[in-house]
């Protein structure tokens, strides 16, 4: 008697009680392709919360080419109240590569200004051609 009860409380458990939990997430919203030719490219993010979503996450999605003598120091960035901008994440990425993958995501709130930060890290550097994703990637759950 005690293993049928047991394999009621099974069969329930398996098939009854338990519902899975679906999550969809948007990619990054915006595009971009550039020639990074000077110090630094900033690129704003307003507002991220007149989306709806559960979650919301700031980052990018970058290939480096070209990269022969410049490290780069990409920065997700957030507005304070008195306009200053301060750091959330930082990556640094160097080297003699002929395409460098480059990517970060980090947690934010919405209602905010943030920006992406992209600064060369030496004085002497060649034009570096970027493309790829950036922007914000909500998460909801259905």
């Amino acid at each position: 008697m005690k293993r049928c009860w047991i394999c009621i409380a099974v069969f329930l458990l398996c098939f009854c009680g338990i519902h899975s939990a679906k999550a969809a997430t948007t990619e990054f919203g915006s595009k971009t392709s550039f020639t990074l030719a000077g110090n630094a490219k900033e690129f704003y993010i307003e507002n991220p919360g007149t989306v709806s979503a559960d979650d919301y996450f700031l980052g990018y999605k970058f290939t480096i080419m070209n990269n022969s003598s410049c490290g780069l120091n990409m920065k997700l960035q957030r507005m304070a109240l008195n306009g200053n901008f301060y750091t959330l994440s930082s990556k640094s990425y160097s080297g003699s590569w002929l395409n460098l993958s480059a990517q970060d995501k980090k947690s934010i709130d919405p209602y905010h200004k943030y920006r992406i930060l992209i600064e060369s890290s030496s004085n002497i550097c060649e034009p570096v051609y970027i493309k790829g994703l950036y922007g914000v990637e909500y998460y909801h759950f259905d």
